[in-house]
């Protein structure tokens, strides 16, 4: 599978979507065979699933002293590189939302990449599904990877979507990259009476009205392709690349983390 270092310590500094304070991350460099590890506030864990301590419409990692919230778009863009040996330092809350896709960290990180040995792939051996009623995720065993989002918002512009990426065949810079987050606009307000989206702006989210949206579509089904990119996000948790076939139906962070934490779990007894 791709796999590649980074060569020199890139940053990114903006708004955070939900608490609305500005934040600045820099991702550098990191011993091969290390990991991806998080730092804020002279406080360190690894970027693996443990480390998940809330995900109420983000992904958001920390120790118990401390956190870092919305970090799924920046570990997309790390996933589609094949980055997993470096250091993120967080100045801040979040990881900032910039344009709201995965795009200016991909275009950020592109410049300063070498190839690099990679950790091997988490090989799925047997199915896995994670779910409820309403959304679930199943993977299964495959020889190539592949992420498949299907969701369904009736009644609404969106109605119908689904999307697909299989990163050894497919450039996640064109296909998921670009793609923005998004909310209702019956939403927001919710939103914000519960502390969220208090950075958020149609400079950074796409707004979905009664008739239409915010701003003109990057993509056709770019909603369903943000989710995918979620879901790319998400499973960078796992620590390592995966070989499965990926189908998530109306699922978010809750399901995307639980099934890497499945995944995880079937890891180290199967290891042991």
């Amino acid at each position: 599978m791709n796999a590649n270092r980074l060569t020199r310590e890139v940053s990114f500094r903006g708004v955070g979507v939900h608490r609305g304070d500005i934040c600045e991350v820099s991702v550098a460099p990191g011993p091969t065979g290390s990991g991806c590890w998080m730092e804020r506030d002279g406080q360190r864990w690894p970027c693996l699933a443990d480390s998940v301590v809330e995900l109420e419409r983000c992904t958001v990692l920390g120790n118990g002293q401390t956190s870092v919230s919305t970090v799924e778009h920046l570990f997309a863009a790390l996933a589609s590189f094949g980055v997993y040996d470096c250091e993120i330092r967080v100045d801040g809350s979040e990881i900032p939302i910039l344009d709201g896709s995965a795009l200016p960290f991909v275009e950020g990180l592109k410049p300063f990449l070498e190839p690099a040995p990679g950790p091997e792939p988490l090989v799925l051996q047997g199915p896995l599904w994670v779910g409820n009623e309403q959304s679930q995720v199943l993977a299964l065993p495959s020889p190539v990877c592949r992420f498949q989002y299907a969701l369904h918002y009736p009644g609404t512009v969106i109605g119908y979507q689904e999307a697909s990426y299989e990163p050894l065949s497919e450039s996640f810079e064109q296909k998921l990259a670009p793609a923005r987050t998004f909310a209702l606009e019956r939403e927001v307000e919710w939103l914000r009476s519960q502390g969220l989206a208090r950075g958020g702006s149609l400079d950074n989210a796409l707004v979905v009205l009664a008739d239409g949206f915010s701003s003109p579509l990057r993509l056709d089904q770019e909603m369903a392709r943000h989710k995918c990119l979620d879901l790319v996000g998400d499973l960078y948790l796992l620590g390592r690349p995966l070989l499965a076939q990926v189908f998530a139906v109306k699922a978010g962070h809750r399901w995307h983390v639980e099934l890497a934490r499945k995944m995880l779990r079937e890891l180290a007894e199967n290891a042991g």
